[in-house]
């Protein structure tokens, strides 16, 4: 890749994105963006804004990560296969990387007995309700433990729920992957550079989700994750990729 290509396409992408809501509305349009663009245009578009290290770049960037992920977003089998190709023909190893999916480090099981007594008498509904509306701590911390995906979703619209609150979800052991992934397209939390490196760091953490989410964290969050020796190789490897690549 030559230096320069893309950053005019990278910019326009950033711009128009930028004058969107953060969150699906967002998200879509960035999949629409890519589905319409030459497939090797987009393809050094999306290199040169993942090594551009501006907060308006790497939310645009986000933005292409829950692009990814979003069932509903218009990016389908079609324009994905042709992205790809067209990353891997230019070895763009920064894009290519995002369509990768292996499994977790370790993989989740259901414990045999309740882990909460006191919650095993509540029916999931009312679970939900008083994930979304309870103000009692040490009941939100034993339903965030208990990580019900349908629960947690919940959870995450309570305004009591803090970002250290979510870091702590986001750093449990064992937790559902279903739940990290909850975390991770929450539009309140997603952007929080702690719940981001916390999820990145859980060995529950799908490599897809983690892989999407950590391009919007700063040069200084990815050489951590690149230390890591913890958190799955391919995500530690591009977060070294990344930060390298936005290096002065």
């Amino acid at each position: 890749m030559r230096e320069g290509e893309g950053e005019a396409e990278a910019r326009a992408l950033v711009r128009r994105l930028g004058a969107l809501e953060e969150g699906p509305i967002r998200a879509r349009a960035a999949a629409r963006a890519l589905a319409r663009d030459d497939p090797e245009r987009a393809a050094l578009a999306l290199a040169a804004l993942a090594r551009a290290s501006d907060a308006p770049a790497r939310a645009a960037l986000l933005a292409v990560g829950q692009a990814f992920l979003d069932p509903a977003a218009e990016l389908d089998y079609d324009a994905r296969a042709a992205l790809y190709a067209a990353a891997a023909a230019r070895d763009l190893s920064e894009v290519t990387t995002l369509f990768l999916s292996p499994p977790p480090l370790k993989e989740w099981t259901p414990p045999r007995e309740p882990p909460d007594a006191r919650l095993a008498k509540l029916s999931l509904g009312h679970k939900k309700a008083a994930a979304r509306a309870q103000k009692d701590p040490d009941l939100l911390a034993r339903l965030a433990a208990e990580g019900a995906p349908e629960v947690v979703r919940e959870l995450l619209k309570n305004p009591l729920i803090t970002e250290a609150f979510a870091v702590r979800i986001a750093a449990r052991r064992p937790c559902r992957p279903d739940t990290l992934r909850l975390l991770a397209e929450s539009r309140r939390f997603r952007t929080q550079p702690a719940v981001a490196m916390a999820i990145a760091r859980n060995p529950y953490t799908e490599p897809a989700v983690a892989l999407k989410l950590v391009g919007f964290l700063g040069a200084a969050e990815l050489e951590d994750l690149g230390r890591d020796g913890a958190i799955h190789p391919l995500v530690r490897a591009h977060c070294r990729r990344l930060a390298a690549s936005r290096a002065p």
